[in-house]
């Protein structure tokens, strides 16, 4: 895994950062059902094929442009959700760069999923509060187990996505 921020991989970072906000901004009306999964799976491919710290940059912007644009009306959100897109790319990151890993991909998704929504469920019922103290019910839910469920679904298709550019890019 090579870290270096090229010119080319800071190309593709900006690109797949507009992608993400091309689902994000784009999809907005559609909610998370839709929108969670296409992030996760920009920041799946982000990592992949570009590098986990340009991924990382990713997640952290997509909350605060989320934010800035009025899709997340709260703002003690932004560095709680940027902090479970991190724990994603990292805990992915750290699975499909090991090479002594069989189906390295899958299980850093299933690592990825996992970890993001054990933070991000924990964090809106103990962090969340001590900013907003009355933290609404359906909130509460979206950035429960339906993080899971977006994650997994986001990382199956970006298994697609990066077997099929692996393949295109060789």
């Amino acid at each position: 895994m090579n870290n270096k921020f090229t010119p080319k991989k800071l190309v593709l970072g900006g690109v797949m950062l507009a992608l993400a906000l091309v689902f994000q901004i784009g999809f907005a009306s559609f909610a998370q059902p839709a929108v969670g999964p296409l992030v996760n799976m920009v920041l799946f491919v982000t990592a992949a094929l570009v590098s986990p710290a340009i991924a990382v940059i990713v997640g952290c912007m997509t909350p605060l442009v989320a934010f800035a644009v009025g899709i997340m009306p709260m703002m003690p959100l932004v560095p709680v959700i940027a902090f479970g897109n991190a724990i994603l790319v990292v805990g992915f990151s750290f699975c499909y760069y090991n090479p002594k890993m069989k189906f390295a991909e899958y299980i850093g998704v299933a690592v990825g999923a996992f970890f993001k929504f054990v933070f991000l469920a924990t964090a809106v019922r103990q962090i969340v509060p001590l900013f907003v103290p009355k933290v609404p019910g359906p909130l509460v839910t979206a950035l429960s187990f339906n993080q899971f469920i977006t994650a997994i679904v986001g990382g199956a298709i970006a298994i697609v996505v990066i077997t099929a550019l692996k393949k295109v890019l060789k």
